[in-house]
């Protein structure tokens, strides 16, 4: 028996998820497979090649491929809903600062002397500074949408 045929460097030999063989994912994008093969190659497809005796089995991941009609799609997630997220990142970020800046304050406030009790004040009053930020509904930038 003749040694299998290796691929190029870097092409990886293991489906790792679902694969369709080269030709059928060439009909689907309407490409050549000779281009499919160089994409793989250079790394812009995701796919690979598995060794056989007499030549190699390319194959091409299915997500990188069109879906079929009638197949379930990715879910898509509307810009709203990205920018509400990243709103709500932005405000969890700052109310941590505040509870961070809060908690060093507090901190201080030990070794302050006779300032202890402003020291204990500005504490409640970054807390509660944080606090109001976990309560709000959605995030405060919901506030701004009159």
């Amino acid at each position: 028996m003749s040694p299998s045929k290796q691929p190029p460097p870097g092409v990886e030999t293991e489906p790792q998820g679902d694969v369709v063989p080269l030709q059928e994912a060439a009909s689907k994008l309407g490409k050549d497979p000779r281009t499919l093969i160089k994409a793989i190659t250079a790394g812009h497809l995701r796919g690979g090649a598995m060794p056989r005796p007499e030549r190699l089995r390319w194959y091409v991941y299915a997500s990188e491929l069109p879906p079929t009609p009638g197949s379930p799609k990715a879910p898509v997630v509307a810009d709203r809903q990205v920018q509400d997220l990243q709103a709500q990142i932005v405000s969890l970020q700052e109310a941590n600062r505040l509870l961070i800046a809060a908690q060093q304050d507090l901190l201080q406030a030990g070794s302050a002397g006779n300032e202890t009790a402003e020291h204990y004040r500005r504490v409640a009053e970054r807390y509660l500074d944080a606090l109001s930020q976990f309560n709000t509904p959605g995030h405060l930038g919901d506030l701004a949408d009159l």
